[in-house]
């Protein structure tokens, strides 16, 4: 999938990790004990917290249902969701929960500097002892396990992996006589112009929330920085007051004034995804999930490209996973019966069976016939990847980036200007 190991996508986000005591607990050593979630012997109720409030949610309870016809141990789950909030609020609300006392028994979650605060204050435990016991390295995609493994430990299992072409309307794209580009960026703004002339509005990317947009940025940056020095960039190794980032500040501020959507600063995700689907936009840069966001019947209309780098070499994406992290609370009986319900729902019949949204991260689990699902995996693994920049950089300089984004997207900020207050944003974390 990738020339650059997720490991060390997870290095990223691995600041104040180092040195940490993360003693393996729960599944890696003693799997005995009392379950302070036990309703009876064979019997187990679960409080599990989501972002994913629609179509995530309801397929985690028709696979429990489901479930339980055949388990010897059943398995409840009362779900709350915090829908819409991404992960510029999401990890603060767990993290709430756990310092009040009441944490969730399991949560979905990212990765990288987003679930390293729950992996360094020993919230969530490592699920070493699943992953032994049911040969989950057969089962899951070997980068899934990647993306999920910290200090040597995979704290999650994943259940979704991710990466964020660029996705396209062929029909708009025929009609303008153009096709998807794949030599240099100059190709691309000439397919945006050449949109632009017949009336089309070359992308949509939301500006409220902050990450559509800044998907488009980080494959701007890619163009402006190169590889190496994109990757030095999302490790703190060298400032963002660099030419490369007020270049790609430049970039996207040309796109807000020319290419997005009219009115995208007051845009959100939900509007500008209508809009693309719809056929009144003709690019947006999304992941795998896109496929969950089209009918079948669409299907033949759509499709997706890597974004071409300024200079030689393969382009690359940005990338992530998702899966569920177990708190350290859950133990004995309540812990078996939780790992004998997500060795079911990890195996290809299940995946094949509730794949939705583009998600799973099990081996075989796109269905055979989901031909644009399987299009979106195959230009995954041709692709090389970097992590995406929110999770790579953490919710505090996310927040911080988002504000220079749309201050240079509003003219409020010039590149310049952003690339300062960015650098600043991060000296002044790494002071603290």
């Amino acid at each position: 999938m990738s020339d650059l190991s997720r490991r060390k996508f997870l290095q990223y986000g691995a600041v104040g990790l180092a040195g940490a005591a993360l003693l393996p607990r729960g599944l890696s050593s003693d799997l005995t004990g009392p379950s302070r979630r036990a309703q009876s012997s064979s019997s187990f109720t679960y409080n599990l917290w989501s972002y994913d409030a629609t179509s995530g949610a309801q397929t985690f309870q028709e696979m429990a249902k489901a479930y339980n016809k055949k388990a010897a141990a059943q398995v409840n789950f009362k779900i709350s969701t915090l829908a819409g909030s991404g992960a510029t609020v999401y990890p603060s609300k767990i993290q709430s929960l756990i310092s009040s006392g009441s944490p969730p028994d399991l949560f979905l979650d990212w990765i990288g500097t987003l679930l390293s605060p729950f992996v360094a204050e020993g919230a969530v435990q490592p699920l070493t002892g699943w992953y032994e016991k049911y040969g989950w390295d057969k089962v899951l995609v070997p980068d899934a396990v990647d993306y999920v493994t910290q200090q040597g430990h995979p704290y999650e299992v994943p259940v979704g992996v991710f990466t964020m072409p660029v996705w396209y309307n062929k029909t708009l794209f025929a009609k303008a006589g153009v096709s998807a580009p794949t030599e240099n960026y100059a190709q691309w703004e000439a397919v945006n112009n050449a949109l632009l002339k017949i009336g089309v509005i070359p992308a949509a990317e939301a500006v409220i929330d902050g990450w559509d947009i800044m998907r488009l940025f980080e494959q701007l940056l890619e163009v402006t920085a190169g590889p190496s020095l994109h990757d030095e960039l999302l490790e703190l190794k060298v400032s963002w007051n660099n030419p490369a980032v007020v270049d790609a500040f430049e970039l996207l501020k040309e796109w807000g004034n020319k290419w997005v959507e009219k009115g995208a600063l007051g845009s959100n995700p939900t509007d500008t995804g209508l809009l693309f689907t719809a056929g009144k936009a003709a690019q947006s840069v999304q992941g795998n999930w896109e496929v969950g966001n089209l009918t079948p019947a669409q299907y033949k209309d759509f499709d997706m490209f890597v974004p071409p780098k300024q200079s030689g070499g393969p382009a690359r994406l940005a990338g992530f996973a998702q899966g569920y992290a177990i708190s350290s609370h859950v133990t004995g009986e309540a812990l078996d019966a939780l790992g004998a319900f997500f060795n079911w729902f990890i195996q290809p019949a299940q995946a094949n069976k509730y794949f939705y949204d583009g998600q799973t991260a099990t081996l075989n689990g796109v269905p055979a016939g989901n031909e644009l699902a399987l299009k979106a995996e195959a230009i995954t693994a041709r692709s090389g990847v970097y992590l995406v920049m929110d999770e790579a950089l953490g919710t505090e300089l996310a927040d911080d980036y988002f504000v220079q984004q749309q201050g240079v997207l509003a003219g409020s900020t010039t590149p310049a200007a952003a690339a300062v207050k960015m650098q600043d944003a991060i000296g002044k974390q790494t002071k603290s």
